[in-house]
């Protein structure tokens, strides 16, 4: 049994997201594409859903019709994530196991030895090297790149890139 993703893009207001099988099932359901407490045979949900999908409405702005990409694999997609440090493509392995990884393997264990990863990377106020530290943004604990100038610089920002 093959494993789909569908990943719907609104054109107007730049909207994406991803849905399993079961959920594209239950989003047609809900907008009566299908019928609801029906077991849908796979073979033909598989044909169905890509035809749809694009006639459901965006969640954030409301409007159809909504671009429809069919992918086997999550890893598959071409928006993939990029390392923090170095800027590599992470590994789709790597999140696989750790989905809000943030570092490919080599630069998070440079982190965890107290290094720098990556190439040097310098402030753009005032040109003194930056490091790998951590910051409370939005609620969470994220990586970003702290200013090393002990004088008061204070600069920081979440990527480099």
């Amino acid at each position: 049994m093959a494993i789909f993703f569908y990943r719907l893009h609104c054109r107007h207001c730049g909207h994406t997201e991803i849905l399993s099988r079961h959920e594209a099932e239950r989003r047609l359901q809900a907008h009566k594409k299908l019928r609801a407490g029906v077991q849908t045979d796979e073979a033909l949900l598989d044909e169905l859903v890509p035809n749809l999908l694009p006639q459901t409405p965006c969640r954030q702005c409301g409007t159809v019709p909504l671009q429809v990409t069919v992918q086997h694999d999550v890893g598959d997609w071409s928006e993939q994530k990029r390392c923090l440090a170095c800027g590599s493509v992470i590994p789709p392995a790597r999140l696989a196991m750790f989905p809000d990884a943030e570092m490919c393997t080599s630069c998070q264990s440079a982190v965890e030895k107290g290094e720098t990863p990556g190439p040097p990377v310098f402030c753009r106020r005032c040109g003194s090297p930056m490091r790998i530290g951590t910051r409370q943004i939005g609620g969470r604990t994220r990586y970003v790149w702290i200013c090393s100038n002990e004088t008061g610089c204070s600069y920081w920002c979440e990527s480099t890139r």
